[in-house]
Parts: structure tokens; sequence; C-alpha cells
């Protein structure tokens, strides 16, 4: 009775299936990465990343391939998490310029509003007085850069 039994799960164990999953990658309207066995439906230009196609009765080098295959997701997920930290320190640096920027300005506005007139050097170093309406036009041309760069 062993021995049929036996001889049963060795020809169940052979004439099993084998297993197939395909992974793909995909990017959402917001930016958001996603990762799953089915394409999405709305977006045709997914990435597939891996398709795996296990036989049970592959007996060996499966644990190999298996490693191989996880390590290339996981390379993936860790390249995905790379590229969101560059994008976030890129966009920390652009709003840390921007309020140099916004300060700088709102510094020379507070100066040349202060100041009773304005002056700029010639060719020879020496200071030419600047009429009241470019005075007034510099400091136009600084509260429209105050209000871009300090709104945000």
């Amino acid at each position: 009775m062993k021995s049929y039994l036996r001889l049963l799960l060795m020809v169940l164990f052979c004439l099993s299936t084998g297993v197939q999953a395909e992974i793909f990658k995909w990017i959402d309207k917001n930016g958001q990465v996603h990762y799953d066995d089915k394409p999405p439906v709305e977006n045709k230009s997914s990435k597939q990343l891996m398709q795996i196609n296990e036989n049970s009765n592959a007996v060996g080098g499966l644990s190999d391939e298996r490693h191989a295959k996880r390590k290339k997701l996981i390379d993936a997920i860790d390249e995905d998490r790379q590229l969101k930290k560059d994008e976030v320190d890129k966009a920390k640096k652009q709003k840390a310029e921007m309020m140099k920027r916004c300060h700088n300005a709102r510094d020379n506005l507070l100066g040349y509003q202060r100041s009773s007139y304005v002056y700029d050097l010639d060719k020879e170093g020496n200071r030419v007085v600047l009429p009241s309406a470019a005075r007034d036009q510099i400091i136009a041309n600084l509260q429209k850069q105050i209000a871009r760069d300090c709104a945000k």
C-alpha cells in the first residue's frame, strides 16, 4: 500500500504544472510608482520588470534563479527609491534657492525705497545719478520679482 502511495505521489509531482508570473512597473498621473502582477489598464506604456516561470518539478537551480530574480526586483525598487530621493533633494535645493532670491530681492527693495537717489558707475568709475523714473522702474521690477519668488 505504501509503495502505491509513493508511486502516486511521484507521478503527481512529475505531472504538476509550472507557475508563471509577471511583474509590471508603471507610474500614474500623480508620479506614484506602482508594481503589480497585472499591467495597468489606462497606461499602455508600462515596463515589464520580470517574468517568473517556475516549474515545481524542476529540482536543480531553482534557488539560484529565484535569488537572481529577487535581486533584480530589489535593485529596481532601490533604483526607484533613489530616484524619488533625488527628486526630493532637487526640490529642496530649488526651494532654498528661491528663498535666497526672495530674501535678496526684499533687501534690495528696502534699500532702494530708503534711498533718495540711485546712481550707476560709468566706464571710468564715476558716479552718475539716475533720474527718479529709473529708481521707480527698479523698485517696480523688484516688487515683481518678490511677487514671483516669494509667493510660492
